[in-house]
């Protein structure tokens, strides 16, 4: 259990906003810390799920998502229903206290799009559980949440090799 647990806002155009959130899992693990790694927006079947599902009970890994890879604003009834899931389980999760370390992966599409209201989730965040360590990554962060945040990463993409037509491969980029 961690004595002051802080929010870590992980974003940017660049690679290594999940990659990052995972090694900070695997870490937290190795000191004897329950994770709960909550993924939005992506379809559950990435390489890093197998390993991330190996480490249960330890690490709780949930997805919420409905559908193919989010391209774009590309939404639904359904992935809207997923998404409002998930933020309702991080709540549970958040307040009973079971987890030290809560992971909300591309949760950052949530607010940038009004499927989840950002003010609301400021609250929650605001009245989280003090001993709790929050981890937020996406693409676009809201000024506010960059505000309330203690640890705030932007990751840069100053050149990476799908600008060559290379897709993303398994075991690198999924």
């Amino acid at each position: 259990m961690l004595e002051r647990g802080f929010i870590h806002l992980y974003f940017g155009e660049g690679k290594g906003k999940t990659t990052s959130a995972i090694g900070l899992s695997i870490r937290a693990l190795g000191a004897g810390l329950k994770v709960a790694f909550l993924q939005f927006f992506k379809p559950g079947n990435s390489s890093e799920v197998k390993i991330l599902k190996n480490f249960y009970p330890h690490l709780l890994y949930a997805f919420f998502h409905f559908g193919s890879f989010v391209r774009g604003k590309n939404i639904n009834e359904e992935l809207v229903k997923k998404i409002h899931e998930g933020y309702a389980f991080f709540k549970e999760i958040l307040f009973q206290k079971n987890y030290d370390l809560i992971v909300l992966d591309e949760f950052l599409y949530a607010l940038n799009w009004n499927i989840i209201n950002l003010d609301e989730f400021l609250e929650v965040l605001k009245n989280k559980p003090l001993e709790i360590e929050i981890v937020i990554t996406g693409r676009e962060a809201p000024k506010p949440l960059i505000e309330v945040a203690h640890l705030v990463t932007e990751m840069k993409m100053i050149k990476h090799y799908f600008k060559e037509g290379v897709r993303a491969r398994w075991g690198i980029e999924k």
